[in-house]
């Protein structure tokens, strides 16, 4: 016997084998075809021979070879070698041939590799021999019917299986759906209603009634169904989700989140439910409560960076920054260069003030990414504040915006406005002005800029050259309300051709009524002119226009304070104080609130 079952361990690992091959390239296609089928033939000889010669030997030769054959056939299903199994389960068969529990394994591996008309024969016979009362292999058999394009053979058998399980579910649901596709509905119904009631706490039944109704156009019936189902079952997540479709498809998004938010109440990992409503909360803009779902669905699903980057984007406009730096740590740890999760990060480690990290995060974005320019604009910005702080690095930032703009042309201009901003903001104004000098000619150089330069002259009381840029611009455009207004007002505050001035500023108020900015510059005019009534005027509409602006929002207190309203003036230059972006912004509200504080304020006030 040793010999046999050396013998059967050889003709198991050449099936194996062969059953196992990969396709081959096209020059040895042929050639390995030809071999798999020399194999198998050579196995089933063998095997042949081997069955044979134990059924002619005694009952324990071969009881002996049947268990030895059986547990390797068992060993090969196990490992998904069904080619294998099915191989060894039809000589356990030659074997027992009257053993139904072997035929059904058998039948099981034919359908695994393929083999329906073989495997049909074999379920036909257990089913009859079972007189129908085997509830598994009805259901198998009217699988392999179905498979077949053999619908009504299948009704018929899951009708036989219904008959002497009437308390099976997946008979019933089967049978229901075998009944709709014949278009037989009523019957569907029937049969579906009748399970129902046997099994009154199962929510499938009302949930594929609905999925009938609903292939019948027949919505509103369909949504009872599901919401019958939900019910019976407050757990069956389909008909949450179906219910919740159906709601969405009509726009009453309202609804449909409370139907997957009330689920979830006692359903809190339903990861069908939770994709719904996250994806729904989303698309609605619907951010309440949306960081608890999203934060639930992750944990279900931790492969999803879209998911993980969305919840990223939450954590940190509800300023929950520990929580959105780590859960974008997590991407980039799948994304090493995701240049849109660097450029997160260091935008996050930039509102924690841990400004080295945040430029180690941006720096690491390739020149060819959409994010590198602002990302270097964004280290631009930082090393710019530090040095501000300290004058110690200045020389870093100086390097940088050198550097930056000799690499990336494209960066040149807005780096070199910045650096002449840091130069601006310490007073020394010919450094500035000769930066935004060097970049005039730069295709990035635009008319903001030129507006900027010439304020920049203005400060150090060069208005000749202040006036020769902006009239350069009105020379291409007579009717640029914003150079005309720079001109009015640069004439106000040097207080000098006031008739001009205003003629230049009333132009622009004609062309851009709603432009705040303007509009404040005629209640300027106004105030010069002493004519504080209508400068009153003026100016609020101003306000109403840019309430952040910090010119005009002083503007109004300081006209406040030319009609006595001491406690208006107050109040607006304390919110001119909100709005200050620089020292020297700051100090300037302060000393005309400190002025203020030393007038006596009228009783009436």
């Amino acid at each position: 016997m040793s010999k046999n079952l050396i013998l059967i361990a050889l003709i198991m690992s050449m099936f194996s084998a062969c059953s196992s091959l990969k396709s081959e390239p096209e020059d040895v296609a042929e050639q390995t075809q030809e071999t798999k089928v020399h194999s198998i033939e050579s196995a089933e000889k063998e095997m042949d021979a081997l069955t044979d010669k134990a059924m002619k030997s005694s009952k324990e030769s071969r009881e002996y070879l049947a268990t030895d054959l059986y547990i390797k056939a068992n060993d090969a299903s196990i490992r998904g070698d069904a080619a294998t199994a099915a191989f060894l389960f039809k000589y356990v068969l030659k074997l027992a041939p009257e053993d139904l529990y072997l035929k059904k394994k058998y039948a099981i591996e034919l359908i695994r590799v393929g083999q329906l008309v073989e495997s049909k024969t074999y379920l036909e016979e257990i089913f009859v021999e079972e007189k129908f009362k085997d509830e598994t292999t009805g259901l198998i058999l009217g699988g392999v019917y179905t498979a077949m394009d053999q619908g009504a053979l299948a009704l018929k058998t899951y009708e036989k299986v219904v008959k002497f399980n009437p308390k099976s579910e997946e008979a019933c649901v089967f049978l229901g759906k075998a009944y709709a596709l014949d278009d037989e509905h009523k019957k569907a119904v029937k049969l579906l209603n009748n399970c129902q009631k046997r099994m009154p706490k199962n929510g499938i039944f009302s949930y594929y009634l609905g999925k009938i109704n609903l292939n019948r156009e027949k919505r509103s019936l369909a949504m009872k169904d599901f919401k019958n189902s939900l019910k019976q079952d407050p757990s069956f997540y389909q008909s949450a989700v179906a219910l919740g479709l159906l709601y969405e498809e009509k726009e009453n998004f309202k609804k449909a989140k409370k139907v997957y938010e009330k689920f979830l109440v006692k359903n809190p990992t339903s990861y069908p439910v939770l994709t719904r409503i996250v994806q729904l909360k989303f698309a609605t803009e619907d951010y309440e409560n949306i960081i608890d779902y999203a934060e639930r669905l992750s944990s279900l699903d931790s492969d999803d960076l879209n998911l993980k980057v969305r919840l990223g984007i939450l954590y940190t406009d509800k300023k929950q920054y520990d929580n959105a730096i780590g859960i974008f740590k997590e991407v980039l740890v799948a994304m090493p260069d995701s240049d849109k999760v660097l450029y997160y990060l260091g935008s996050l480690f930039l509102q924690t003030e841990e400004y080295e990290v945040a430029i180690g995060y941006f720096n690491k974005i390739e020149s060819q990414s959409a994010l590198f320019h602002d990302s270097h604009i964004q280290m631009a910005q930082i090393l710019s504040a530090m040095a501000l702080d300290e004058d110690k690095e200045f020389g870093r930032f100086e390097e940088f915006v050198k550097t930056s703009s000799e690499k990336h042309e494209e960066l040149a201009v807005e780096l070199k406005v910045m650096l002449a901003s840091y130069h601006e903001e310490k007073k020394d104004f010919g450094k500035a002005i000769d930066l935004m000098n060097e970049v005039r000619e730069k295709k990035a150089y635009t008319e903001n800029h030129d507006y900027y330069l010439a304020s920049l002259y203005e400060k150090v009381r060069k208005f000749e050259e202040s006036r020769v840029v902006i009239e350069q611009l009105l020379a291409k455009n007579p009717n640029n309300a914003h150079a005309l207004n720079f001109l009015g007002y640069s004439l106000l505050e040097q207080n000098t051709e006031l008739d001009k001035a205003f003629a230049y500023i009333k132009k622009a108020v004609d062309l851009k009524p709603e432009d705040g900015f303007i509009r404040d510059s005629l209640g300027w005019y106004y105030y010069k002119t002493g004519n504080l009534e209508m400068a009153l005027v003026e100016i609020k509409k101003a306000w109403e226009l840019v309430k952040t602006d910090v010119v005009i929002t002083k503007h109004l207190a300081i006209i406040y304070e030319g009609l006595k309203k001491y406690g208006q003036a107050k109040k607006f230059y304390n919110e001119a104080l909100k709005h200050c972006k620089v020292q020297s912004e700051t100090d300037e509200v302060m000393k005309a609130i400190t002025n203020l504080e030393s007038l006596r304020l009228p009783a009436s006030e």
